[in-house]
């Protein structure tokens, strides 16, 4: 085994903060742990170790938060919130308004159920926060619990729309509500919400396994409330290995057979919270092997090489492919139509393109370049320069305005994201501190993504947290605490 470099994650025990080695054995990564009371351990980090070596190439420069309100002074992560050592802002902020939930999801990262609700005045307070510490957000993400049984959904949906600086709101949702109330469908279109639908392809033995029943029959009905209302859709897809790969082709082909879908999230399956159980019964699929897989299964339609990571993320959290929607239909990758810098020189910290003055003039340079450049070897190459010319004058029309430019985007542009979440066995503090999503707290804490769900969420992590703080005398309070008082 040859050793890569070192890092800190944690025990998987007791959750607490340890030396890691990043090891190889040629093939695979791995994280050799050392914990004082519980001993070694190895996990497997990542499949293919020329990937893993080749993201680190795409890190860039960090966009920091104009507010922080973490806490320096303790060792991280202990003192998130965010704090000085973290290298970059938020992308998307994901906001837990209720614990309740109508399922009971087997991989649940939340382990959602409770009866809690977020107030509007509390999420209005949270947004001014947010919006103090990021200038503008571009995607604001309600989530849960089930966020459409909020009994105030609506209100907060208002209450982020009536700040400018909030462009977009999405809600991560299993859908199954809509079903049983499909007027909630207009509601939403009518203020533009992007509905993130969990959807796990199109054969019940994902949802049996995954989502602890039978759920294909409600989820085809969910589609076809969404599609006949024509609302921007987005397909959540968890995936599991030898359990759903096998649809990931089937719902690309959804995504672009749909005008109204506008992008799809694939997530390997985390062994955090509910999900836990699975480690070791499920293998671990890293992003490397999702890219693998749908180059594999794409049809053509789909390369591996469409793919390039999330610049201003961890490279080993994100990778994404964006395809041009042509004027007849068809779909080409942007890698195809320009060079991958200027693409990630174009995205450098956010995951949609042109959301501010200056990106946007960015992007309708990126834009002339490719229809006056040489096109001539892509597929319908006079399409795809009638299709740019297009896209050129529309954005050239009129001023800059944030949420029309969002309105552009996704009408011309599909997007295939995929996003690994962690748990406790690749757990990666310089992962962390590139985190671009976070859990906004009541309190004003910022909780990076990873941190919340492998930690926050874990009593054993909040009583090392407290011996942590309660020695430098600090008061040990935590966010989760305060949110466990009030589940």
């Amino acid at each position: 085994m040859e050793t890569l470099g070192i890092t800190q994650s944690v025990c998987n025990t007791c959750c607490q903060i340890v030396p890691a080695k990043i090891r190889t054995d040629g093939t695979a990564v791995y994280f050799q742990k050392f914990c004082a009371e519980h001993g070694d351990s190895q996990n497997i980090v990542h499949n293919d170790l020329d990937d893993y070596l080749k993201t680190q190439r795409y890190v860039k420069p960090a966009w920091i938060p104009e507010e922080l309100s973490g806490q320096s002074e303790i060792p991280c992560p202990h003192g998130c919130g965010l704090c000085d050592r973290h290298e970059q802002h938020l992308c998307m902020p994901i906001v837990e308004i209720t614990s309740r939930c109508d399922l009971a999801c087997p991989v649940c990262i939340a382990d959602a159920g409770q009866k809690w609700d977020m107030t509007v005045e509390e999420f209005g307070a949270l947004a001014d926060r947010l919006i103090r510490a990021e200038r503008q957000i571009d995607v604001l993400n309600l989530s849960g619990g089930e966020p459409l049984l909020h009994p105030q959904l609506l209100n907060i949906i208002d209450e982020a729309l009536g700040r400018p600086e909030i462009v977009r709101v999405s809600v991560s949702t299993n859908g199954l509500s809509l079903l049983r109330n499909p007027r909630l469908v207009r509601e939403l279109h009518d203020r533009n919400v992007v509905v993130a639908l969990q959807f796990d392809g199109f054969d019940d033995k994902a949802y049996e396994v995954l989502r602890g029943k039978q759920l294909l029959e409600a989820k085809l009905g969910i589609l076809d409330l969404l599609s006949e209302v024509g609302i921007s859709t987005s397909l959540t897809f968890t995936a599991a290995s030898d359990i759903n790969t096998d649809q990931l082709a089937r719902t690309v082909e959804y995504l672009f057979s749909h005008p109204h879908v506008i992008s799809m999230m694939i997530q390997p399956l985390s062994f955090a919270g509910r999900a836990s159980r699975f480690s070791g019964k499920i293998d671990r699929l890293t992003v490397a092997d999702v890219v693998r897989l749908l180059g594999e299964t794409g049809g053509g339609c789909v390369k591996a090489s469409d793919f390039v990571p999330l610049p201003c993320s961890h490279p080993l959290c994100f990778s994404l492919a964006y395809y041009l929607v042509l004027n007849n239909g068809q779909m080409v990758s942007l890698n195809e139509l320009v060079d991958a810098s200027t693409m990630l020189d174009s995205l450098t910290n956010r995951t949609i393109f042109g959301l501010d003055s200056e990106e946007h003039d960015r992007l309708k340079a990126m834009v002339y370049e490719m229809w006056s450049g040489p096109v001539g070897s892509t597929p319908d190459s006079e399409v795809v320069m009638k299709t740019l010319r297009s896209i050129l004058d529309e954005i050239s029309s009129s001023r800059f305005d944030a949420r029309r430019a969002f309105g552009v985007a996704e009408r011309h542009i599909k997007s295939v994201f995929i996003h690994a979440f962690q748990d406790v066995e690749d757990f990666d503090l310089s992962r962390v501190r590139r985190c671009c999503q976070a859990y906004p707290q009541p309190n004003g804490k910022l909780i990076p993504a990873c941190v919340y769900n492998v930690l926050r969420r874990d009593s054993s992590y909040r009583s090392s947290v407290n011996r942590v703080t309660s020695s430098m005398g600090t008061d040990g309070k935590e966010p989760c605490n305060e949110r466990g008082r009030r589940s």
